[in-house]
């Protein structure tokens, strides 16, 4: 008789052993990278907000105001609230808000002391206000989500708009 083809039972269910666990790893993995990924989205969004601002401001020759709500987890951009349904956390996930995470210091050049709140523009509500010029009074705004990473926003009185990461040791 001749040898029969196909596959026995037993290395059908070696290879949809191997399948599961493969796929348990990509799972833990995903929800390992998830909520940084969610930061990041977070607070580079903002920061492309803070740049159409200050376009905005320059191109109408007027100013435009940002204003943060950290109770709320929102901000106003001339009185339009980002984002535009829910909150941050609920628009990004991974517990993102306003918050320092495991940052220990300020990602603000010339400064070493992380402030007291993770919104430091002044004002009440506390806001960043851009003029025709593109100009603005300085600050930062930091975000955090559910494991502790943190990314800032830091806005100088030229207006520029730098996107920081905390790595764990450092501002990069």
């Amino acid at each position: 008789m001749g040898r029969s083809k196909g596959f026995t039972l037993v290395e059908l269910m070696m290879v949809v052993a191997l399948i599961g666990i493969v796929a348990t790893v990509g799972v833990f993995n995903a929800l390992e990278i998830l909520p940084r990924y969610q930061l990041r989205s977070a607070a580079r969004e903002f920061a492309g907000n803070l740049r159409r601002a200050r376009m905005d401001a320059i191109k109408s020759f007027g100013s435009v105001r940002v204003e943060f709500d950290q109770t709320g987890n929102t901000y106003c951009i001339d009185s339009r609230t980002v984002p535009y349904r829910g909150t941050l956390t609920s628009h990004y996930g991974g517990g993102v808000c306003f918050g320092f995470g495991r940052a220990t210091t300020s990602a603000s050049a010339g400064s070493s002391r992380l402030p007291s709140v993770p919104i430091t523009f002044q004002g009440k509500p506390p806001r960043v206000t851009f003029n025709q010029r593109g100009l603005s009074n300085a600050g930062s705004v930091y975000f955090t989500n559910c494991r502790g990473d943190c990314c800032a926003v830091v806005v100088s009185t030229s207006g520029r708009i730098r996107l920081r990461t905390w790595t764990g040791t450092k501002w990069k």
